[in-house]
């Protein structure tokens, strides 16, 4: 036996124990998910009796029911316009302040995003109190801005930090040739430069995303007196019925949770994963 075969041996074997890797490493991360939605198509009782099993007989209408009974409906497109509207701030402002601090020349700029990035790491719960007393004496406790304007400023610093490093990957060139034909900051910015970024504002959609949409400590607390601004993960919180936790419909509730992820980084994966390869980790 030479030495090519035995290489291309040692080779195949490492191949095959990837890929036992990889379906375990999947089957991992995806069992939680199909769990879920057995549970979600069934009764409680088949609930308690076949715990980890196939649902015998499919309960579709622990959907409908949820949707309905759990008030999801309403929890749900709260959800969605907080999320919206937050993401939408978040990346219509740190598009510009990446832009600005990663081509305009502005002095200090490393300084200034690094100041930016300290505020990541202080921990929420140590503002609450102070951001919560202070919205309240501004009046700004009573509708949806009480959600959207501290998840617009927790998400700042990340997001800003992920366009300025993207935007130092584009060859100034192509700003200073449309700076040479005329054209204003402004222009250049939407014109030439916002549509080379489709990666990296994947990324940053995905994550705010991601983080507004799952947010409770901070939904919890202004939604203590505002009932009516309760979000999906505060609503499921709370979940009950008549019965008490119908546990079918509950897991129907953390499905709808769900979806709108799987469907958002589903649609995004390819620009998310070149955003995070090309130049959104480049430090």
């Amino acid at each position: 036996m030479n030495s090519d075969s035995v290489f291309t041996g040692k080779k195949d074997i490492v191949v095959y124990l990837s890929h036992i890797i990889l379906i375990f490493s999947a089957l991992i991360v995806a069992y939680p998910i199909i769990f879920l939605l057995f549970t979600s198509l069934k009764s409680t009782q088949e609930f308690f009796v076949n715990l980890f099993g196939l649902p015998l007989a499919p309960v579709w209408k622990n959907y409908p029911d949820a949707w309905q009974t759990g008030h999801l409906n309403m929890y749900f497109m709260n959800s969605l316009i907080v999320t919206g509207v937050s993401v939408l701030l978040t990346v219509v402002l740190t598009t510009m302040g990446g832009y600005a601090l990663g081509k305009m020349n502005i002095p200090k700029s490393e300084a200034i995003i690094m100041g930016f990035m300290t505020f990541n790491f202080i921990p929420g719960i140590a503002i609450y109190i102070s951001l919560y007393s202070m919205m309240a004496k501004m009046g700004l406790l009573s509708g949806y801005q009480a959600l959207i304007l501290p998840y617009t400023a927790w998400q700042i610093p990340f997001s800003m930090y992920i366009f300025k490093k993207f935007f130092e990957t584009i060859p100034m060139d192509i700003i200073e040739s449309s700076r040479i034909d005329g054209c204003t900051e402004f222009r250049t910015f939407f014109s030439i430069v916002l549509p080379l970024i489709t990666p990296a504002m994947a990324t940053v959609i995905v994550f705010n995303f991601i983080n507004n949409w799952g947010e409770l400590m901070w939904a919890q607390i202004v939604t203590a007196s505002v009932m009516s601004l309760k979000t999906l993960t505060v609503g499921l919180l709370n979940f009950k019925t008549e019965m008490g936790v119908e546990w079918g419909q509950y897991s129907a509730g953390l499905c709808l949770v769900t979806v709108p992820l799987l469907l958002l980084f589903g649609y995004f994966q390819r620009y998310f994963i070149a955003g995070l390869t090309q130049g959104a980790v480049k430090g």
